[in-house]
């Protein structure tokens, strides 16, 4: 927990990357659950190690984001990111600024939002 905003960015900027393990429910059902901490980690470039949710479905993984779905998996995902450290920065900012940059996301979703609308107003 954290005073105000900037002390968290501090922590996030200071940190060198992300482990994450997903909540049993997120994992089992395979949701596609993607964390918003995580999203924060890679807007500052930071590499992000976290279990297998399902949102590789829909998020590029591989470099910047690495899942995993057992510990030996982890513990390659550690290793895949300490080695190459510099691949896995560039990635994850830039898997940021696609997926989750406020200009990009915001008309997708007013989009979507109006398109289900129309949807539903032509439905009996």
């Amino acid at each position: 927990m954290t005073r105000d905003p900037w002390t968290y960015q501090r922590y996030i900027q200071q940190s060198r990357a992300e482990f994450t393990v997903a909540k049993h429910g997120y994992v089992i059902t395979q949701c596609g659950w993607f964390s918003e901490r995580s999203a924060s980690y890679l807007a500052t470039g930071r590499p992000v190690l976290t279990q297998e949710t399902g949102f590789s479905r829909w998020l590029e993984t591989g470099g910047g984001v690495v899942p995993f779905s057992s510990p030996e998996e982890a513990v390659a995902g550690f290793e895949a990111i300490q080695s190459r450290y510099a691949f896995h920065s560039q990635t994850a900012r830039e898997i940021a600024v696609e997926y989750f940059d406020s200009q990009k996301v915001i008309p997708r979703l007013l989009e979507r939002a109006i398109k289900a609308a129309q949807l539903s107003a032509q439905l009996p």
